[in-house]
């Protein structure tokens, strides 16, 4: 068994290089960990990988890699370390619908991070989006935004100091972060990358060798989609004859939704069906992973009302893949294992919350502490509170002493009167949820910060004990700003 020990996390004032000798550590103990393979207690198990040479044997064992990856990454779930470190409760936050609606943050963002900064507690990020952005480059756009509503921040300013930061690379948990850890074995393929301008990137930054976009694809193969940007028909154009030279596309990684839905549906179903589009319709010897990043159906944006997300593409495009080969009088057998080539991650599937999970893991170790309970607070109840409902259920069964509690916000896709998915309580907002987490779990909290003076004297006061609080459930404990 490897050691269980994260790697050591690089201090805020880390150098750029520095950070990227984190991120390789962590690579490895990730792999390293996982690629073992055992249950809840440790037993080994046989890890399923297989090395394939081409054609179906090499696609099939690309899928199953990375299914066997996602798969023992679960199974090899382990507790915490017996510590006589303070136990804390940990957070883990959506962030679209929850902090902010599109591009537009919501003005209490900084004073409940600033909140939990104080108290000394571990929380880290989980988005089923990213933008293509890398983690670093998330957090520090999300610091910024988030800093114009705290006034220290404004003070700090005028002094010219550097304000407090909000989020790191190391809280982030993007849609696509698993990438880097699920997919080592084809970093040194040629991979087709769906998303943004900036998803091309993020592929490179993961260290993706070949990675191709979407769009440079349907360029260097012009005929592949019949349409012009503007909608019209622009097969009217004679190309000069002669062979194309078709690209050993080994999986095709979906990073965010497609700019050109049409086109990503045609391309992608070509693809998916044979090595050479052009040349071959139809290769029945020829099969390739397709990961998506993200499954919801919809996400909240500034607009009133929720907007189709990457869930949305992937139905689509299962349904025109489908009907293609449908309609090439394919086998249903083979259409249903070809179908099982679609591979799923972001949340509600457990290995999104694992890697939430190992990320608070390792602030807390940073921090001092260890967690006791993790709170995800979220706005969708299919992904944020079904995927916490699992985790807890799958604490219980690997006898862990965290469990998981969802908490539901009404700033994002939730609207009373749908099913709930098992959430614990339904807020009006972050603030609110966050406050109620700090009032069930406040004397473990206070323990954890007994030997601060500042937070002693800041609760010492307060009017009631903790049996009269929980003998009057009704009245909420309003916890002070930061």
């Amino acid at each position: 068994m490897s050691d269980l020990s994260l790697p050591a996390t690089p201090s805020d004032d880390t150098s750029g290089s520095e950070w990227d000798d984190y991120r390789e550590e962590q690579h490895v103990w990730y792999y390293g960990r996982y690629a073992e393979g055992s249950d809840c207690h440790g037993a080994s198990s046989s890890n399923g990988m297989g090395s394939g040479t081409s054609g179906t044997a090499r696609g099939l064992s690309d899928i199953k890699i990375i299914k066997s990856s996602i798969a023992r990454m679960t199974s090899n779930l382990t507790p915490q370390a017996n510590s006589t470190k303070p136990s804390v409760p940990a957070f883990v936050f959506d962030i679209d619908g929850v902090f902010k609606n599109g591009g537009k943050y919501n003005s209490y963002s900084a004073s409940v991070l600033r909140k939990l900064q104080k108290l000394r507690l571990p929380y880290v990020f989980m988005t089923n989006g990213g933008g293509g952005r890398t983690e670093n480059q998330y957090a520090e756009e999300m610091s910024k935004k988030i800093a114009q509503f705290d006034s220290k921040h404004v003070l700090d300013n005028k002094k010219n100091s550097k304000p407090e930061e909000y989020a790191t690379a190391q809280q982030m948990v993007l849609s696509y972060t698993p990438f880097d850890y699920h997919l080592g074995h084809l970093k040194n393929s040629t991979v087709l990358v769906v998303g943004c301008h900036r998803a091309i990137h993020a592929a490179k930054h993961f260290g993706f060798k070949h990675p191709i976009t979407l769009s440079e694809y349907a360029k260097r193969h012009p005929l592949l989609n019949p349409f012009s940007k503007k909608g019209c028909e622009k097969d009217d154009k004679v190309l000069a004859e002669g062979k194309e030279n078709w690209e050993h596309i080994s999986a095709i990684l979906v990073f965010t939704d497609p700019g050109d839905f049409f086109e990503a549906l045609q391309i992608l179903t070509d693809v998916l069906l044979s090595s050479r589009p052009g040349e071959v319709e139809y290769e029945r010897n020829h099969r390739i992973p397709i990961i998506f990043s993200n499954p919801d159906l919809l996400w909240k944006t500034q607009f009133p009302f929720p907007r189709f997300g990457q869930g949305a593409f992937r139905i689509s495009l299962e349904a025109c893949y489908k009907a293609r080969m449908q309609a090439l009088k394919i086998p249903e057998k083979e259409i249903e294992a070809r179908l099982e080539d679609f591979i799923a991650f972001g949340k509600p599937h457990p290995q999104q919350f694992l890697h939430a999970r190992e990320a608070a893991l390792g602030q807390a170790k940073r921090l001092g502490v260890q967690i006791s309970h993790f709170y995800m607070v979220g706005d969708n109840p299919s992904s944020d509170i079904a995927g916490a409902v699992q985790m807890n259920a799958l604490s219980k069964q690997c006898k862990l002493s965290a469990g998981w509690s969802g908490l539901l916000v009404r700033t994002g896709v939730f609207v009373d009167g749908e099913d709930k998915k098992g959430a614990s309580a339904v807020f009006n907002s972050v603030v609110e949820a966050v406050d109620s987490a700090l009032e069930d779990r406040w004397s473990e909290i206070l323990m954890a910060n007994e030997s601060d003076e500042h937070i002693e004297t800041r609760w010492k006061n307060r009017s009631e004990s903790e049996g009269q609080r929980k003998r009057r459930p009704e009245r909420k404990t309003v916890f002070p700003h930061a």
